[in-house]
């Protein structure tokens, strides 16, 4: 029944991915006339190729980081690796995060006596690149709050985005004041929570971080040097564009977008993505909000070109996989959600 059930969820994801990219089409939210002549121009290939392999770079590091704070064995070569096949199915899985589940399922075949950690590595990489990119447009909207007077939905998007990051500062502030770990109440949640297995590992996993606060600084500073590549890196092909927006509307639109994006519906957030830009640009007052979906078309070309050159990584892979390793060695991933 659970199987029958699963299959029904993914198919009714698949007709509503399918039903949206049927909206954008035919709601004319993309200009395919300046995409053809954008698209494959040899300088522009170039520059996107730079801009994606510093961001992949960054992200690597980022998670690398994360790996030798829990003691795990990877090399940045095999991390690399990783990335590039969990970004090449990222093309053909469903949102922008389901090739973490495979990035999730190797790292696991890899470290056999630290399955739970390996996993969790993959699951704080995601959260952190989740908070950082939302929190870009927290504080941007810090500083513009003359938009909010714009229209209502983009003040009850601002209240949502300020409330998320500010209870994401306030979490990492309490999880590294010490203080807080000498609380009954601290202790009798560790406690109750250790009496599980697994969540007594991922609690394990977490408090590993106590440890290592300029380790987890370093990779809250690459999640934002990588998301303030892929911001420029749209705001390049944004002015190819002729589009009228200010760097600090791109600051604002592009991460929001972006998370959006992960919605697991389509494959590489094809049809979310559109919708989402579209919105965006036209809650910012541009007259032609269809260049967002414009934008957000190119962006994603680009992306799933670089993104197969992780087949040929795939291809050379072999994956170590102990015999013990069972379909629920997986399951503090969980299923994909929307995290950058």
């Amino acid at each position: 029944m659970a199987k029958y059930k699963s299959h029904f969820k993914s198919l009714l994801k698949s007709l509503l991915g399918v039903l949206l990219v049927v909206w954008v089409f035919k709601s004319k939210m993309v200009d395919f006339t300046s995409l053809k002549q954008l698209l494959f121009t040899p300088e522009h290939l170039i520059v996107a190729f730079m801009f994606l392999s510093f961001s992949i770079l960054c992200c690597c590091t980022r998670w690398f980081l994360i790996i030798k704070i829990q003691k795990l064995s990877l090399s940045f070569p095999s991390v690399f690796s990783l990335t590039m096949i969990g970004n090449f199915f990222n093309t053909f899985m469903p949102g922008s995060v389901g090739g973490d589940l495979i990035k999730a399922w190797y790292i696991a075949g890899r470290e056999p006596e630290k399955r739970t950690k390996a996993v969790f590595s993959v699951l704080i990489d995601r959260l952190l690149g989740l908070t950082v990119i939302v929190c870009y447009s927290a504080v941007t909207l810090l500083f513009f709050t003359q938009w909010l007077q714009i229209n209502h939905q983009l003040k009850v998007t601002a209240i949502a985005v300020w409330l998320f990051s500010g209870c994401s500062l306030a979490f990492v502030i309490l999880f590294f004041w010490p203080p807080v770990w000498e609380l009954s109440v601290t202790k009798k949640m560790i406690n109750t929570l250790n009496k599980n297995k697994r969540l007594g590992e991922m609690t394990h996993a977490m408090m590993n971080f106590r440890h290592h606060f300029w380790g987890f600084s370093a990779s809250i500073a690459l999640s934002a040097t990588s998301v303030l590549g892929i911001i420029f890196f749209h705001i390049y092909l944004g002015n190819l564009l002729q589009i009228p927006l200010s760097y600090g509307q791109y600051f604002f639109i592009i991460p929001l977008a972006l998370t959006v994006s992960a919605v697991p519906l389509l494959p590489g957030g094809i049809g979310t993505g559109q919708v989402a830009f579209f919105t965006l640009f036209k809650w910012m007052g541009v007259s032609d909000p269809e260049l967002g979906g414009t934008l957000c078309t190119l962006m994603q070309i680009y992306t799933i070109l670089y993104n197969c050159l992780g087949a040929i990584f795939y291809l050379k892979s072999k994956r170590r996989i102990p015999s013990t390793l069972g379909k629920t060695d997986l399951s503090p991933i969980g299923t994909p959600s929307p995290c950058l």
